[in-house]
């Protein structure tokens, strides 16, 4: 018995060193000349940016401004996806 709570206590909790983040970092103003399928918002939390996320086929995901008047018009003519 003492042999197993010692080989539990030898081993430290494992815990990940780095997190690696699938977000986006900065936006574009610029309109997105491509045909955009669907978006999803992003909210700001730190490494990530307050963003809408443009999906097109012709070059994936797009990360753009919230603010950007274009984006506002588009998002009401484009499904949000999950």
């Amino acid at each position: 018995m003492a042999l197993v709570v010692a080989a539990v206590m030898a081993n430290p909790y494992r815990r990940p060193t780095r997190v690696t983040t699938s977000c986006c970092k900065s936006v574009s103003r610029v309109k997105i000349p491509y045909n955009i399928t669907g978006y999803r918002e992003q909210s700001a939390l730190k490494p990530c940016v307050a963003a809408v996320i443009f999906y097109t086929k012709e070059i994936g995901p797009v990360c753009s401004s919230p603010i950007a008047r274009w984006v506002k018009n588009k998002m009401k003519v484009v499904p949000m996806v999950n």
